[in-house]
């Protein structure tokens, strides 16, 4: 079997410019992009707890300056709080746009785009709608 004509019609499906080699290859960056974010955010993580540690150690627990302590760590559980914050509502802005254009547009002949004038129209008449007349009635009233 010839498989050369169905492996064009493959390639035909791609959109200009792109290819399934760059594809892959555009996957496997992101993985390894998420891979080593996912990694710096477990050191800057580790570097967080740390600094808490030592802040509790050394502010708090010890009496020093316990008030100052306690500000210091709101401020910076604040402050990664926003960070992820931050950091996750991009990621998902990202990904909309992702699939924004990963949704082919379809394109509209000029014809189909203009709308069609509306007329009035009249119902055509059906074979049931003058029957109803020829139906017996009951007399309610008799009893």
């Amino acid at each position: 079997m010839n498989l050369e004509p169905a492996a064009k019609s493959l390639l035909e499906q791609y959109p200009p410019g792109t290819s399934p080699d760059l594809d892959r290859r555009e996957q496997r960056i992101e993985t390894f992009g998420q891979i080593a974010f996912t990694g710096f955010m477990i050191v800057i993580g580790l570097a967080v707890l740390g600094l808490i540690y030592v802040i509790l150690d050394k502010m708090v627990f010890s009496g020093d300056n316990a008030l100052a302590g306690i500000l210091l760590l709101n401020l910076i559980i604040f402050a990664m709080l926003t960070l992820a914050w931050v950091v996750f509502r991009e990621d998902l802005k990202e990904k909309r746009m992702k699939a924004a254009r990963s949704r082919p547009e379809l394109e509209m002949p000029a014809a189909t785009r203009q709308l069609l004038e509306e007329k009035e129209f009249e119902p055509i008449p059906t074979v049931t709608e003058s029957t109803t007349e020829l139906l017996p009635q009951e007399n309610p009233r008799k009893l």
